[in-house]
């Protein structure tokens, strides 16, 4: 009888040990999910926080035109972009210096001219002589020798400067004749409108150092 109720003593604390460990599992389980429950709700709070103040502060681009980012620009950025600014009006000074000067150069030819009567006796009606001729410029360099082929830059050069000194523009332009005219660094070409045939001009033209062709003298032709 003894021993029985022995046995049943120790069978009824095994179950509740037994109970007593799912109890606390069961208790631990509860506590973590508390936990994770509890964070998530914790930082689901702090970025609904964080989304209604930046509702509520706008970037004020409506006022100002200016956004947060735009405020937090650095001295440095703000110096390189003037820099930036300054070189741009820079390099639009310079082109359009260069773009007046071209204008001047192309200017009308008889604007200072001096125009006299040729000699009856020679194909000459008009000689024009113009001090305010200037060199038309040039993308050569080094000694000079005059270069008389269609696709030479010596050849552009040189119809350029005829086409300045009789005002005919260079793509309105039949070149007649264009060749040497006594030393490597003199020329002479006849040309006309390509519309008018018959109105002739004999061009003589210099080749100045670095500088390119200039008109010396133009003669217009009798038709």
């Amino acid at each position: 009888m003894s021993e029985l109720y022995n046995q049943s003593r120790y069978s009824s604390r095994d179950r509740r040990r037994k109970a007593n460990v799912v109890l606390n599992i069961l208790i631990g389980t509860v506590i973590v999910l508390i936990l994770v429950v509890g964070s998530q709700l914790i930082r689901s709070g702090g970025d609904e926080q964080t989304s209604s103040n930046s509702e509520a502060n706008p970037s004020t681009s409506d006022g100002s035109g200016e956004t947060n980012e735009e405020a937090a620009v650095q001295p440095g950025d703000d110096e390189e972009a003037e820099e930036g600014d300054a070189a741009e009006t820079a390099g639009e000074d310079s082109s359009q210096e260069e773009e007046e000067t071209v204008e001047e150069a192309e200017g009308d030819p008889l604007a200072e001219a001096t125009v006299t009567d040729g000699d009856p006796n020679s194909d000459v009606d008009k000689v024009i002589e113009n001090p305010s001729w200037q060199p038309v410029g040039t993308e050569q360099s080094g000694p000079h020798t005059a270069v008389y082929e269609k696709n030479s830059q010596d050849w552009a050069e040189m119809t350029r400067a005829i086409s300045y000194a009789t005002g005919i523009p260079e793509d309105n332009m039949t070149i007649w004749f264009l060749g040497n005219n006594g030393t490597p660094n003199d020329a002479r070409g006849t040309v006309s409108p390509k519309n008018n045939a018959g109105e002739k001009y004999r061009v003589a033209i210099t080749f100045v150092e670095g500088e390119g062709w200039m008109p010396v003298t133009v003669e217009k032709l009798r038709q």
